[in-house]
C-alpha cells in the first residue's frame, strides 16, 4: 500500500495543467529533438536535473516533481533511468505522454 502524499499549495494536477500550456521552457533548455544515450541518461539524476524514459521516450522530469502525487523521492526511483517498468506497476492507466508532451527530450 502506498502512503497519500500532500503535494504543496500551487503543485496540484490544475497548476500542471496550467504550466504546460503557458509557454514555459519545461525541457530544461534543451533544444529540438535530441536521440539520448544510456550513459547521457545516467547523468540526469539529481532534483535540479532529472530524465526518465517511459516508452522509448525520454523525458526532463524535473519540472513535474513537485506535482507527482506520490511524492519526489517516489519519483526519484526513475531519475537518470528507464521509469517505464515501475511506472506501467504502478499507474498503467495514466497517458504519460499526454503529461509529460511539453517535457519530451527525444527517443531512446
Amino acid at each position: 500500500r502506498r502512503e497519500k502524499v500532500v503535494l504543496g499549495q500551487g503543485y496540484s494536477p490544475l497548476d500542471w495543467a496550467r504550466l504546460k500550456s503557458s509557454g514555459a521552457d519545461l525541457r530544461g533548455g534543451v533544444k529540438g529533438v535530441v536521440r539520448v544515450s544510456k550513459e547521457e541518461l545516467s547523468k540526469h539524476n539529481t532534483e535540479t536535473d532529472a530524465w526518465t524514459v517511459l516508452g522509448n521516450k525520454v523525458y526532463n522530469i524535473t519540472p513535474y516533481l513537485k506535482f507527482h502525487p506520490g511524492g519526489v523521492p517516489e519519483i526519484m526511483r526513475c531519475a537518470g533511468k528507464d521509469g517505464t517498468k515501475l511506472f506501467n506497476y504502478t499507474h498503467s492507466w495514466v497517458n504519460y505522454d499526454m503529461m509529460l508532451q511539453n517535457c519530451f527530450i527525444g527517443p531512446y
